[in-house]
């Protein structure tokens, strides 16, 4: 098993910080590989939410528009709504959420608001979740959000969902492509 510490000297050798001092500042280095603490996290989280909500909203103002090419002069449903119930829309929010964190956690271990803030999610062996353990901590995160609030007690900064998945989320400013055997599971999960 890898710990964060060893994570973090082995981007500290030769090689690596050559490779990407251009992009990473000598400030941060101390940093790397540590886990992230709570404003990081929220942050990104709601950037996230916040992205969600607005494909929820372009989703609404599709279906209203759409509705008009259908039946121009009659509601879609017998309520006279043209748009569906608040409740089939915060169902649909929910379902986005819970589908794009578990792609992008299982494909990279970073979402936008991830990527914008520095930080990745990885599995107890400092690598990138497997697609049921993404599915698991992304459905874990988005029914129990509180959770991400035991960040600020834990002096381990670790949330809840962190603790009963054995996950973390650390920073990681170095930034790769995923490549396609990564996102189809066939690379080594140690």
């Amino acid at each position: 098993m890898t710990t964060f510490r060893e994570y973090r000297d082995r981007l500290s050798g030769p090689e690596p910080v050559e490779q990407f001092a251009a992009s990473l500042p000598k400030v941060a280095r101390p940093y790397q590989g540590e886990r992230a603490g709570f404003m990081s996290r929220a942050i990104a989280a709601g950037i996230d939410v916040a992205m969600v909500f607005i494909v929820v909203l372009g989703t609404v103002a599709l279906i209203w528009m759409l509705s008009f090419i259908v039946s121009p002069t009659t509601p879609l449903d017998s309520s006279g709504h043209r748009i569906p119930d608040v409740i089939w829309l915060v169902l649909y929010g929910y379902f986005l959420n819970w589908a794009y964190w578990t792609i992008c956690w299982a494909t990279s271990g970073r979402t936008l608001g991830n990527l914008v803030m520095g930080v990745r999610v990885v599995s107890r062996k400092g690598k990138h979740m497997r697609w049921g353990g993404a599915a698991l901590r992304s459905l874990f995160c988005t029914t129990f959000p509180i959770g991400l609030a035991w960040v600020i007690f834990s002096g381990a900064n670790r949330s809840v969902q962190d603790v009963f998945l054995r996950t973390s989320v650390i920073y990681d400013w170095i930034v790769g492509m995923p490549t396609l055997g990564g996102i189809l599971g066939r690379q080594a999960h140690d």
